[in-house]
This record gives structure tokens, C-alpha cells and sequence, in this order.
């Protein structure tokens, strides 16, 4: 009896499954370049976020030493305490996500995926934030209107009209930004499990 490599069909067997392209290898290089240009993005990203928050803090600090005391310094205090804690939280996120050099392929690709679903966490916290500031906005314009043109400091409809409408635009287009980048990252997530299963 002939060994079963001898038999023409198993020979022409073995030649197929030779010719069968193998899985393609992940590029380690190619993807240590990427992480750590999303890191670079993302140290950059954190400085213009606490940029902003100073600039906001400043304008609180503006009000507060405005003698015609045109917001409740009370109001003021407890904004300047959101914002600082808000912004304190996200660099503590960022913070998170700097460092990738150096970490084996496997890691890196432990690494990338949570930097990815922290960037998530990210989008939907801002986007409800930037909910209930304008929320915040529309109750001061109700109590503003209710307690009559009259009060000192009173601001006009119009500039309350101008307000909300340019917050809720704002709240718009952070919730449109928030859905893009999550696709986006949702993307990358599916992604880095084919690395991930690539290199099992």
C-alpha cells in the first residue's frame, strides 16, 4: 500500500493548501508609530483643554470683581467649582492615555483599546455636560424674566434669546462630534481584536 503523500489527490491537496496566502503579520513598527502619535494628539489636546479652562476660570474671576455684580457671586463660586473639577477629571483621563512607548504588542494592544473606550467615556461625558449647562442657562432666563426687567443687573430678553440659542447650538454640535467620534472609536475597537486575534 502507498503512503497517502504518494497519492496524486493528497499531493495536489498539500500543493493547494501551501499556495493558501498566510494570515497577514501585524506591522509592531507601523503600530507603535501610531500610538504614539496619538499620543503626541492627545498631550496636545489636553493643553488647549486646560487652556479653555483657564480662560473660563478667568471669566469668572472677571465677573466676581465686576462692581455692577451682574451674576450671584454665589452662582459664580459653584460655576468656577464645576469647571475645575470637570477639567480636573478629563486630564486625569488624558493623563491616562500619554505613555505607550515601550510596551510589547500585546500590550500595546491592551493599551490602545482602552485609550479607545476612555475616549469614549470622554465624548458622552461632555455631551451631557454640555446638556445641563445649557439646562442651567434656560433656568437663570426663567428666573431672570420672572423676577422682571427692573432687577439690578437685569439682562435684556435678547441677550438671554442670544445666549441659549448659541449654547444650544453648541449643545448640538458637541452631540453630533460625540456620535462621529464614537463610531470612530468603535472602529478602532473592532480593529485592534483583529490585531489582537492575529496575534494569538
Amino acid at each position: 500500500m502507498k503512503p497517502a503523500t504518494d497519492n496524486p489527490e493528497w499531493s495536489d491537496l498539500q500543493a493547494l493548501w501551501q499556495q493558501q496566502p498566510a494570515p497577514p503579520a501585524v506591522d509592531v513598527a507601523a503600530l507603535q508609530r501610531e500610538a504614539e502619535r496619538r499620543s503626541r494628539w492627545i498631550r496636545l489636546r489636553s493643553a488647549i483643554e486646560l487652556l479653555i479652562t483657564v480662560v473660563a476660570v478667568a471669566n469668572c474671576v472677571r465677573a466676581l470683581l465686576d462692581p455692577r455684580k451682574l451674576i450671584e457671586h454665589g452662582l459664580l463660586w459653584g460655576l468656577i467649582a464645576f469647571v475645575l473639577a470637570v477639567a480636573g477629571w478629563i486630564f486625569v483621563q488624558r493623563r491616562r492615555q500619554w505613555r505607550s512607548r515601550g510596551l510589547a504588542p500585546a500590550a500595546l494592544l491592551a493599551f490602545e483599546r482602552q485609550r479607545a473606550r476612555i475616549s469614549m467615556q470622554i465624548w458622552r461625558v461632555n455631551i451631557w455636560l454640555s446638556l445641563a449647562v445649557w439646562a442651567g442657562l434656560v433656568w437663570m432666563a426663567l428666573t431672570a424674566m420672572q423676577a422682571g426687567p427692573d432687577t439690578p443687573g437685569a439682562l435684556p430678553p435678547q441677550t438671554w434669546a442670544l445666549n441659549l440659542g448659541l449654547n444650544g447650538a453648541v449643545v448640538v454640535v458637541v452631540a453630533l462630534a460625540g456620535a462621529w467620534a464614537g463610531r470612530r472609536r468603535q472602529h478602532r475597537l473592532d480593529r485592534l481584536a483583529e490585531l489582537e486575534a492575529q496575534l494569538q
